[in-house]
């Protein structure tokens, strides 16, 4: 059976994450199935999706990542074996929780054979997106995403400085803004979701970092010879494989004649064929998120996965 694609919806506290919920359920075609996690013993978000979503299970009284975790798994296990089917799962997070526990349950959960997950989105609110990233928190949700919704777009008098910092904390994520709920230049949640391959920004040395996650960004020009990567990334991403939030890379494969496409959100990885090279320059980039990494030894590693006749 084809699996079901679930999409995570995260962000901190008043984001913005139930509104853009709403739209988006009106929008999917096909059922949606939906999760709703609350801190509070008594859930508001869910009472306002109910209508919306045919199949809706709240979980309240604590966050996925932790404490609600058996629950989370009892609700997919459940999805898992609806009749028909449903086309997708959304999973809105509290805004308390981590991203990491939701990732674990579908990788690693009873329903893990019939559930893929086809995205994080992260939603910020843009004018209170200094304050928000005083929590490492917020910074974690942002190293997870596949895209990010900055919300509350139609208050923000200059955008320039807050793509720069959500960039530099979502260097593997598609950036979007949101007003008033809705997504500008009128894409969907399927269409946001279509445009995460080729989205990845590497960061300069100039890009400041932030104490709690390292962001290692790599890039060679040339290709690069796939025994030698397969076995550094066997080597030395899996040695550090527990402490990365999230891989993106878009590489250039020696005798692949298209673009490889590796995306990785904790230990749920996927690799596949993307757009042709045809007369683009071949050249591979590649950006590790996590915690406690060491770049130096990453970038060297990665370095020497060079063809021969690339090496420098």
């Amino acid at each position: 059976m084809e699996p079901i694609v679930v999409t995570v919806v995260t962000g901190f506290l008043g984001a913005g994450k139930s509104t853009l919920m709403e739209r988006w359920l009106g929008e999917l075609a096909g059922e949606t199935a939906v999760i709703v996690n609350e801190w509070a013993e008594v859930g508001i978000d869910g009472s306002l999706l109910k209508g919306r979503a045919p199949r809706l299970y709240e979980i309240t009284g604590g966050c996925l990542c932790c404490s609600s975790q058996a629950e989370l798994h009892r609700a997919l296990a459940d999805v898992a074996t609806m009749d028909p089917a449903p086309a997708r799962v959304l999973i809105e997070t509290s805004g308390a929780a981590s991203p990491a526990g939701v990732v674990r349950a579908l990788v690693q959960g009873p329903a893990r054979e019939r559930l893929r997950l086809d995205g994080i989105v992260t939603v910020v609110d843009g004018t209170r997106l200094e304050r928000t990233l005083a929590f490492d928190l917020a910074i974690e949700q942002l190293g997870f995403a596949d895209v990010v919704v900055v919300s509350h777009a139609e208050a923000l008098d200059e955008r320039k400085a807050v793509e720069a910092t959500v960039r530099s904390r979502a260097p593997a994520a598609v950036v979007t803004y949101a007003s008033r709920g809705t997504l500008e230049g009128g894409l969907s949640l399927e269409g946001l979701l279509a445009k995460r391959d080729a989205a990845i920004h590497l960061p300069d040395a100039t890009t400041p970092a932030h104490a709690a996650i390292d962001s290692v960004a790599m890039e060679h020009s040339g290709d690069l010879d796939e025994d030698r990567f397969l076995a550094w990334a066997e080597a030395s991403l899996g040695e550090v494989e527990a402490r990365i939030l999230r891989i993106k890379g878009i590489l250039s494969i020696e005798g692949v004649p298209a673009r490889v496409i590796v995306q990785g959100v904790g230990e749920a990885i996927e690799v596949k064929v993307g757009a042709p090279w045809r007369e683009a320059p071949r050249r591979s980039r590649l950006v590790v998120l996590g915690l406690g990494l060491e770049p130096h030894a990453l970038r060297a590693g990665f370095a020497a996965c060079a063809t021969r006749a690339t090496e420098h």
